[in-house]
């Protein structure tokens, strides 16, 4: 099987990006959630998700986001979402997701975000 999800440490932390990947979607997010919390259930790290190259997330794939951010809550660690397309944002507040996920411009924002 591929993956869609990459992981990488960095500076102690995970940062996650996707391979191929456009749309975090019915299609794709239990694969997506599936991949991260499988590399979460064998580490104790912060979790930097760089979404650079997605270009539309559904209701689907904000519940997978939704769910890997209450794993990282159980575990106290911090997620953040870094890359953010304009258009992802729109949605987001208009979902009033904003106020409940952490997001960055850049990897270094969010590096940061997490050691605070």
């Amino acid at each position: 099987m591929t993956y869609l999800v990459e992981e990488h440490k960095n500076q102690g932390n995970h940062l996650f990006t996707f391979k191929d990947l456009k749309n975090i979607d019915i299609n794709a997010a239990h694969r997506v959630k599936a991949e991260i919390k499988g590399y979460m259930d064998n580490h104790d790290n912060h979790v930097i998700i760089d979404l650079d190259g997605i270009e539309f997330i559904d209701s689907t794939g904000f519940g997978a986001l939704i769910s890997i951010l209450k794993t990282c809550k159980e575990k106290d660690k911090k997620l953040v979402l870094i890359n953010v397309k304009s258009e992802i944002l729109e949605l987001m507040d208009l979902m009033q997701l904003l106020q409940v996920f952490d997001v960055k411009e850049s990897l270094q924002d969010g590096i940061e975000f997490v050691k605070a």
